[in-house]
């Protein structure tokens, strides 16, 4: 089995081949003494990290997503901890992108390292099993919602007989609709009327009151109610704020 490093995810590996030992150390360690939490949970690692260590925001960020993402990886191919390891290290040793910053007496610090990080993340086991089935669940739909948007028009109404003169004007709107599926981002769009509005805000009111409603019904439960959505919100606005 071969692996490409994605893109996103090199930033965190080249920052694990470059940094101190001792910065890798207090990772392992905050890792290792993290409470168990399902809310945004490489979120709240990610500031940990950055609160111990003084590591900026999207550096930390980084490294938490890759580490959880190399994770994810070998649970999904059943993959040991030490396989994985070694497919990551052939992969920067075959990447010409990282000829730049790796020098081949790296990489064997850099399998330690990898290894001894990996092993303190499943200190959070239970957290991320419980956030990847999360995950799964939210997306097990034919199509997911991505974006919305409604566009408001002024449209004219003439008299009948010039067609000159402006009685009256009329409202319409158009909702915008993208949405995710097998194939990709698609959107379609959908006329309303001032009705249609008042149904819809209606219809989302309810919705609001129903999640207020069982959000207390867990909550005196004591079952979490969890939204991994919200995680992937959070980091892009770190990264927004940090740029």
């Amino acid at each position: 089995m071969d692996l490409k490093i994605p893109d996103q995810y090199k930033s965190g590996i080249e920052f694990l081949l470059n940094t101190d030992d001792d910065v890798i150390d207090v990772i392992i360690s905050v890792l290792r003494d993290f409470p168990p939490t399902l809310e945004n949970v490489v979120y709240k690692i990610s500031e940990k990290i950055v609160q111990t260590q003084k590591l900026d925001r999207r550096t930390a960020v980084n490294v938490v997503v890759t580490l959880v993402s190399l994770r994810q990886l070998y649970k999904e191919q059943n993959l040991s901890n030490e396989a994985i390891v070694a497919l990551v290290s052939s992969s920067i040793e075959q990447d010409a992108e990282f000829a730049e910053f790796f020098k081949s007496e790296q990489i064997e610090p850099f399998k330690q390292r990898l290894s001894s990080l990996l092993k303190a993340l499943e200190s959070i086991a239970f957290s991320l099993d419980i956030l990847d089935k999360a995950s799964d669940l939210l997306i097990e739909h034919e199509r997911i919602f991505s974006d919305s948007r409604i566009v408001t028009d002024i449209r004219p109404v003439f008299d009948s007989e010039t067609e000159r003169k402006l009685e009256a004007v009329v409202l319409t709107y158009t909702l915008r609709i993208q949405y995710k599926d097998a194939e990709g981002t698609k959107e379609f769009y959908v006329a309303l009327d001032s009705d249609d509005l008042e149904n819809l805000h209606e219809q989302i009111v309810i919705a609001i009151d129903n999640r207020e409603a069982l959000g207390s019904v867990l909550k005196k439960a004591e079952i979490e109610c969890i939204n991994p959505a919200l995680e992937s919100e959070v980091l892009e606005n770190i990264e927004d704020d940090d740029e």
